[in-house]
């Protein structure tokens, strides 16, 4: 793993906690002394650390699934290409050594050409309800509205 800061002791020991999901977590934290500004100075490169991390896993996360995709379509092809091989045989199935082969027909399927054309009795109308967000707050913050309140968090922000 790559530090972006280094790290001391306790601080070394509170991410390993936090990377390999330990229990004490909160213990370790309050039991970590020096003043408040060098505690959160510790935490934020922590902090930093972690976040440093998380984006390498989503940038693995983003690879891997590019690499099962291909690898989905690669399967796909072959089999396409196996299927046709076979037909052009006019067999219907071919053993092997090891595995046996079979085209067959897959259940029948419905494919829509127009919807409009379907009769009502196989339709059913779901009705979708909105709420524009902005605009109920924008409004709410004028004048009071029933089943409305209006809520503000807090958030720590580290630059």
């Amino acid at each position: 793993m790559a530090n972006l800061y280094e790290l001391q002791g306790a601080y070394a020991r509170i991410q390993s906690m936090i990377e390999s999901g330990e229990e004490g977590l909160e213990d370790t934290l309050e039991s970590v002394e020096g003043a408040l500004e060098e505690k959160l100075e510790s935490y934020a490169m922590v902090i930093r650390n972690i976040e440093s991390d998380v984006e390498g896993l989503k940038s693995e996360e983003q690879r891997l699934a590019g690499r099962r995709k291909s690898m989905e379509s690669d399967i796909k092809r072959m089999k396409a290409h196996m299927q046709n091989a076979i037909s052009s045989t006019g067999e219907k199935k071919i053993q092997g050594e090891k595995f046996t082969f079979t085209v067959q027909k897959n259940p029948p399927s419905l494919n829509i050409v127009d919807d409009k054309a379907i009769p009502d009795e196989f339709v059913t109308v779901e009705t979708v309800r909105n709420i524009d967000k902005k605009a109920l707050l924008a409004k709410a913050k004028q004048e009071e509205i029933p089943g409305v309140e209006i809520k503000q968090g807090e958030i720590l922000r580290i630059r």
